[in-house]
C-alpha cells in the first residue's frame, strides 16, 4: 500500500508540475486558433489568424530582422566567449580573477540597464558622441541600428558563452595539445585542430541558447531599435499586444506560437547536430587537466587589452549611468559641477508609484523567490529521492520554460486571466507576477539544486529508513541539511532573476503592481532619463552585492 501511495503521489506531482510549467502556452495556442478574443464565447476555431499574420508586412519584416539580429548577436557572443575562455582557462594571465569577475558582471545586470547606459553614453545623442562631434568633428557609428542592437546583445550574452566554453576548455587535457605541438603544429593550428573540434558540443549548445535568448530579448530592441523604427518579433508582440490602440488578440497569439515553434526547432537542430556526445569525451581515467601556459610580458599586454575592453563595454557605461543619476543634465558642453543634483532620487522616493515599484520588486524577489525555491526543492526530492521514473519525467519537464520566451509567459497569463473566474482580481495582485517569474526561471533553480542532490548517496537515506524513519524523515534529516548551501545559492539566483525581470511583467502589471523594470520602461517613454538612471542605480545597489557573493562562493 505504501508503494502504491508513493507511486500515485509521485505521478500526480509530475502531472501537476507539467501542467504548471506549460500553463502559459495553453491559452496562447487556444487564442491563436480563435477568430475572436479568448473571452468571447462566440469565437470559432480556424486558421484565419495565421493567414492574416503571414500577410502582415510588419510581421514579415520583424521576422527577418529577428533572425539577422539573433544571428549577428550570437556570432559576437560566441567569438568573445570562446576567445576569453581560452585565455582565462588556458593562459596564466595577470589579474585573471579580477578580469573574469568584471567580464561576468553583465550576467547579473539587467539588459534593460545596459541598454539605457549604452544609449545615454554611445547613442547618437549620447555623451561620447556629442563630445566627439564637438571636439573632433565626427561622432560614433549609429548605435540605433540592427548592428548596434547586435553589438549590445552580443556583449550582454558573451559571459554566458564564456561559462559554456570555460568548463569544456578546462577539461581538455594538455597532453592532446602537446602531441599536436610535437607534430609541428603551432598554437593557432593546435587550437583550430584540437581544441575547437572538442568544443563542438559546447559551441552548438551555446549558439542555440544565445539565439533563443536574443529572440526573447525585449530591452535592446525596445531601447535601441524603436527610435530607428526597427522591429523584431519581441517588439512586434510588445507593440501589437500591449500598447496598440486596439489589440488584435488573434494575430498576437499567432505570432507568439510562431516564436515557440522557432525555439523548438532550434532545440531539435541542436540535438541533431551534436549527435553522439561520446565522440567528444577527453577526460578519462588516465587524462590530466590542462595547465595554463605562461606568456611572460605578452600576458600583461593581453590583460591590458581585455581590461580596456571591459572598461569600455561595462565599467564606463555603468559608471556613466550612476553619474547621470546625480545630474539634471549631462553634456560635454556643460561643467558637471553645475548640474549636480539629488532631484532624480527625490522624484523616485517622493512619488507613490515609484516607491511601490521598488517594494513590489523586493517582495516578489524575496517571497516569490522563496516560494519558487520550495517548489524546486520538492521537485528535486521527487526526482532524486522517490521512484526512478520520476527523475526522467521531472528532468524533461523542468526544461520546458527554456523554450518559452518571457514575453510569451506574460502574454499567456494575460490571456488566461480573461478566462479564469476572479482572474481580473488576480491581475491586480503581485501573486500573478510571482507565478509567472517562477515558471520562467524554474530551469535555473532546478539546475542549481541538481548537482547537490546527485552528490548525496542513497545509502544515507537507507540508513534513516533502517533506523525506522520514514522517507520524508530522511529528506528532513539528511537531504535538507546537506543541500543547505545549494538552497541558499538557488534562492539568491531566484532573487536576482526575479528582481531584474521585466519582459514577463510587461503584459501582467497593472496600477498597483508595477515593478522596477516596467517603471523604467515608462520613465524612458516619457523621457525622464535622470529618474530612470536613479532607479537603475537602486537596482544595481541591491543586486550587485548578491552577484559578487554568488561569484565568490563559486
Amino acid at each position: 500500500m505504501r508503494i502504491f501511495n508513493l507511486r500515485g503521489t509521485t505521478f500526480v506531482f509530475c502531472v501537476v508540475l507539467f501542467l504548471f510549467l506549460i500553463s502559459p502556452v495553453i491559452p496562447i495556442v487556444y487564442q491563436a486558433f480563435l477568430d475572436k478574443p479568448i473571452y468571447d464565447a462566440t469565437g470559432t476555431l480556424g486558421l484565419g489568424n495565421f493567414s492574416r499574420l503571414l500577410r502582415d508586412g510588419a510581421f514579415l519584416e520583424a521576422t527577418e530582422n529577428t533572425f539577422y539580429f539573433a544571428a549577428l548577436s550570437t556570432v559576437i557572443s560566441l567569438a568573445l566567449g570562446l576567445a576569453l575562455s581560452l585565455l582565462f582557462e588556458r593562459v596564466n594571465l595577470p589579474l585573471r580573477k579580477t578580469l573574469r569577475l568584471l567580464f561576468l558582471a553583465p550576467i547579473f545586470i539587467s539588459p534593460l540597464i545596459l541598454s539605457f547606459a549604452w544609449s545615454m553614453l554611445y547613442g547618437p545623442g549620447g555623451y561620447v558622441s556629442l563630445f566627439m562631434r564637438a571636439n573632433l568633428g565626427f561622432g560614433l557609428p549609429n548605435l540605433y541600428s540592427i548592428e548596434g542592437m547586435s553589438l549590445i546583445a552580443g556583449l550582454s550574452q558573451a559571459p554566458i558563452s564564456y561559462l559554456f566554453f570555460a568548463a569544456a576548455a578546462a577539461n581538455i587535457p594538455n597532453d592532446l595539445e602537446r602531441s599536436a605541438r610535437i607534430s609541428g603544429a603551432g598554437p593557432l593550428r593546435t587550437i583550430a585542430t584540437i581544441v575547437i573540434p572538442l568544443l563542438k558540443p559546447a559551441i552548438l549548445s551555446c549558439a542555440v541558447l544565445n539565439f533563443m535568448l536574443v529572440v526573447d530579448l525585449l530591452a535592446v530592441p525596445l531601447i535601441i531599435g524603436e527610435p530607428a523604427r526597427i522591429q523584431v518579433l519581441a517588439t512586434y508582440l510588445y507593440t501589437k499586444g500591449l500598447i496598440a490602440a486596439q489589440v488584435d488578440y488573434g494575430i498576437v497569439a499567432a505570432a507568439a506560437v510562431f516564436m515557440i515553434i522557432v525555439v523548438q526547432l532550434l532545440v531539435w537542430v541542436q540535438t541533431r547536430w551534436i549527435g553522439d556526445t561520446r565522440r567528444y569525451v577527453t577526460v578519462g581515467g588516465r587524462s590530466g587537466r590542462s595547465a595554463r601556459a605562461k606568456l611572460g610580458a605578452m600576458g600583461w599586454v593581453i590583460t591590458g587589452v581585455i581590461g580596456l575592453f571591459v572598461l569600455v563595454t561595462s565599467i564606463v557605461p555603468t559608471g556613466f549611468l550612476i553619474l547621470r543619476s546625480f545630474t539634471s543634465l549631462l553634456s560635454p558642453l556643460l561643467p558637471i559641477a553645475d548640474v549636480l543634483t539629488l532631484a532624480n532620487y527625490d522624484v523616485i522616493f517622493s512619488r507613490e508609484q515609484y516607491v511601490r515599484s521598488i517594494w513590489n520588486t523586493l517582495i516578489i524577489a524575496s517571497v516569490g523567490g522563496f516560494g519558487a525555491l520550495i517548489l524546486t526543492f520538492v521537485a528535486a526530492v521527487f526526482a532524486y529521492r522517490t521512484l526512478p521514473f520520476a527523475r526522467t519525467v521531472i528532468e524533461q519537464v523542468s526544461v520546458i520554460p527554456r523554450a518559452v520566451p518571457g514575453l510569451v509567459v506574460g502574454l499567456g497569463f494575460f490571456y488566461a486571466v480573461m478566462l479564469m473566474p476572479g482572474g481580473d482580481w488576480l491581475r491586480q495582485t503581485i501573486v500573478i507576477l510571482m507565478i509567472a517569474f517562477t515558471i520562467r526561471y524554474f530551469p535555473t533553480g532546478f539546475g542549481a539544486l541538481t548537482p547537490s542532490f546527485l552528490q548525496i548517496g542513497s545509502d544515507l537515506d537507507r540508513a534513516v529508513r533502517v533506523s525506522g524513519g520514514s522517507r520524508w524523515a530522511a529528506v528532513r534529516d539528511v537531504t535538507l541539511p546537506l543541500t543547505k548551501t545549494a538552497l541558499v545559492g538557488a534562492f539568491m539566483l531566484y532573487f536576482i532573476h526575479f528582481f531584474k525581470e521585466y519582459s514577463a511583467a510587461s503584459f501582467l502589471f497593472s496600477p498597483g503592481t508595477e515593478v522596477i523594470g516596467t517603471t523604467m520602461l515608462q520613465l524612458n517613454l516619457v523621457g525622464h532619463l535622470g529618474s530612470l538612471a536613479a532607479l537603475a542605480v537602486i537596482q544595481l545597489v541591491i543586486t550587485v552585492p548578491l552577484a559578487v557573493f554568488i561569484y565568490s562562493r563559486g
